[in-house]
């Protein structure tokens, strides 16, 4: 008898161990999959600025030495304003002022974005850095820099690498997320011209790690080449790799069409559905 209380004992513990243990995988599951919200809404950002700082270099001569600024007129609720050298050369820094509430390009932005450039963007050797100041994307805030600098070595091939060490980010809910690493972007498309509605860029190589405050982490890595066109807001085409704690799988962003929408796929075949 006492045998038998003792078995059913052992069980009954077993079964809320079990229990516990299940929920517990279930609670970092959902945090994890938090992170890769959180990876495709931090990625989607660093193409804005790329976007961002070529557009601005475009419209305030600083594109290319033989290509005349365009023209566009801002949103009435952007100012921008630029400071150059002496004599008008560089370095130039372009502040976009989007103040408190600003709808541009698809995203309601707020505070500034500072992007100096230390000579025309497509001159090899150019360093092109794009700083926060106050700064929110869809209520995404973020603090940092990121560098951008010019390695082409001709003109039919422009490439730049871009670093990035301890950007803060902070989504609608107050969650910190911290992304450092290095990409390389290369143009695939529309150089030559002055028009940058037929650029695309492809972002081919390169590793990040983001890391959240409660300490959950993950490196994202690229599996097939990311494209993003100057046409489109958002990420196109391309496999981002992402591995955590609990994650292993890929963020699948589509085969060319423009929309904001992406999947992950789970090495088990499980799949999530993004929507940046």
């Amino acid at each position: 008898m006492m045998k038998n209380s003792m078995n059913q004992f052992a069980l009954v513990i077993l079964s809320v161990l079990l229990f516990s243990s299940c929920a517990k995988v279930k609670e970092d599951a959902i945090q994890d999959t938090e992170m890769i919200t959180a990876s495709a809404m931090i990625d989607m950002n660093y193409e804005i600025d790329f976007s961002s700082g070529i557009e601005q270099a475009a419209q305030n001569n600083s594109y290319h030495p033989l290509i005349p600024p365009q023209t566009s007129t801002p949103p009435a609720c952007a100012e921008i304003t630029m400071e150059t050298a002496d004599g008008g050369g560089f370095p130039r820094t372009i502040t976009v002022d989007y103040g408190t509430g600003c709808e541009m390009n698809g995203f309601t932005r707020s505070g500034k974005l500072i992007i100096t450039l230390s000579d025309y963007l497509m001159n090899p050797g150019c360093e092109m850095t794009v700083a926060r100041e106050n700064y929110t994307v869809n209520d995404w805030s973020s603090f940092g820099t990121v560098v951008f600098v010019n390695e082409s070595t001709d003109d039919d091939s422009p490439i730049w690498s871009r670093s990035v060490s301890n950007m803060r980010f902070t989504n609608p809910l107050g969650i910190v997320y911290t992304s450092s690493g290095t990409r390389t972007v290369s143009q695939t498309e529309g150089f030559g011209n002055a028009d940058l509605e037929d650029n695309v860029y492809e972002i081919s190589a390169g590793t990040h790690q983001l890391s959240k405050d409660n300490g959950q982490s993950l490196s994202i890595s690229i599996l097939s080449p990311v494209v993003k066109a100057f046409s489109c807001d958002y990420i196109s085409a391309g496999v981002m790799h992402v591995e955590g704690e609990l994650l292993n799988g890929n963020i699948d962003y589509g085969d060319g069409a423009c929309d904001n929408s992406a999947v992950y796929t789970h090495h088990n075949g499980l799949t999530f559905n993004l929507n940046l």
